[in-house]
């Protein structure tokens, strides 16, 4: 079933894939898959695969280089941002698994999938306990925060107090994501949370320490959670169903398709003109805007499968696969224009 958009169609429903393997159904916490480690189950709770937030602290680190103001004196402190970002990731997708298999709505997201899919989920296939997934992310989150408090400690120069307010602010926010306020099942909450998310990766590396924040900073850290959300948004489009089982009020599922169809439009558009002021008033040198062409077609590329094909998986695909290319281009730019 479609539903007419501007300028195409998209499916009104979750997009099907094709049967690439053994599918499972399943009653919540019932065991269906093969037995696997422990250690394994607690990797796909993290997320771990998903390494798209080291993209963000290595944009930040690169551009501190780059403006002069790092040494080896803050590779420790970096490491430790680093550090504190993935734990703060780690945690907070384990307490979003933790949400989803409570409320039901992984169950019906993963019903019917190639079991290949269904293994990401140890909750839903019973590799891990709800304890244990709790359990992880406490120790992670608050590891996480934990490595914020040290990064600031190693830091060879002063460090600026907002800089490390806003290090321990983003964290404890994150995890009300989808516990606490649950701010993933709130309107905008979900959307929000991962836009700030993504800018926060970048600007903290930079900012902690280099004590301020520049133009060509914000709007990088701008357009790369511009492009996390672009992910998230077709993720939601294609488990709408489920979010609106549960209560869950993306923007996916309170907005009309015709509306979403118009938002993703605006995304990308959004995309353009950050990039294009990114390259025209904090770059010595705007031809280098070239490199940001393959990212700029590849969201073309995926809004077309997206929003005129229906292909919601295809579409996240290709929106991750765009942030591979955006940083390598973005990276590329900066080192080129302080040459």
């Amino acid at each position: 079933m479609t539903a007419s958009m501007p300028g195409g169609t998209v499916a009104a429903d979750p997009d099907i894939v094709p049967d690439t393997g053994p599918q499972v159904g399943f009653e919540a916490g019932e065991l269906l898959l093969p037995a696997r480690p422990k250690a394994l189950g607690y990797v796909r709770l993290s997320k771990a695969r998903v390494y798209h937030y080291v993209y963000g602290w290595a944009l930040g680190a690169l551009l501190l280089w780059t403006d002069g103001g790092a040494d080896a004196g803050s590779v420790p402190a970096l490491v430790f941002v680093l550090a504190g970002t993935l734990a703060a990731q780690w945690s907070a997708s384990a307490a979003d698994d933790v949400s989803g298999f409570l409320d039901g709505s992984d169950a019906r997201n993963y019903a019917g999938r190639p079991a290949v899919t269904v293994v990401r989920k140890p909750l839903v296939t019973g590799a891990l306990t709800v304890a244990e997934a709790r359990r992880f992310a406490v120790v992670t989150w608050s590891a996480g925060m934990a490595a914020v408090v040290l990064a600031a400690a190693v830091m060879p120069g002063p460090v600026a107090w907002p800089a490390l307010v806003v290090g321990l602010v983003t964290p404890a926010l994150g995890i009300q994501y989808s516990w606490g306020a649950k701010l993933s099942y709130r309107p905008l909450g979900l959307e929000a949370t991962i836009f700030l998310t993504g800018v926060y990766t970048v600007v903290m590396p930079y900012w902690l320490a280099a004590g301020t924040v520049s133009r060509q900073l914000l709007l990088v850290a701008a357009l790369f959670g511009l492009w996390l959300l672009m992910v998230v948004c077709y993720g939601n489009a294609s488990d709408r169903a489920g979010d609106r089982a549960v209560g869950r009020r993306t923007l996916a599922v309170l907005l009309p398709p015709p509306w979403f169809t118009a938002l993703l439009h605006l995304l990308v558009l959004a995309n353009l003109g950050l990039t294009v002021l990114l390259f025209t008033t904090a770059h010595r040198n705007p031809a280098l805007i070239v490199l940001a062409v393959p990212v700029l077609l590849l969201h073309l590329v995926q809004l077309y499968f997206g929003t005129y094909r229906g292909q919601l998986r295809t579409a996240r695909f290709l929106v991750l696969l765009s942030i591979d290319v955006g940083v390598f281009g973005l990276a590329a730019a900066l080192l080129l224009d302080r040459a």
